[in-house]
């Protein structure tokens, strides 16, 4: 059999590995509470809101390319008709 000092140290070791994966349950409960989740959703949100904010900022000319042809594109029906009646018109000399 062991000695009562070996039994003590391990006893001493199982108390410290319990202790530690109670801490972790613990921490784990508190990381994913519905009020922490929501915490880390808004933090995450604004973080990535700063971020678009920023690169707005530095890249304007291509954001209003890209918005100009997303407007030409969702109009493109109504622009056609246009350039058609402005060209029938050149045509026939009105």
């Amino acid at each position: 059999m062991s000695d009562p000092q070996t039994i003590a140290a391990a006893r001493a070791l199982r108390d410290e590995a319990l202790a530690i994966v109670r801490a972790d349950l613990e921490l784990a409960k508190a990381e994913s509470s519905p009020a922490r989740i929501k915490e880390r959703a808004i933090d995450e949100a604004v973080e990535m809101i700063d971020t678009v904010r920023d690169v707005a900022n530095e890249n304007k000319a291509i954001i209003g390319a890209i918005l100009a042809a997303l407007i030409g594109w969702f109009l493109r029906g109504p622009l056609i008709d246009l350039a058609t009646k402005a060209r029938d018109a050149i045509r026939s000399g009105d």
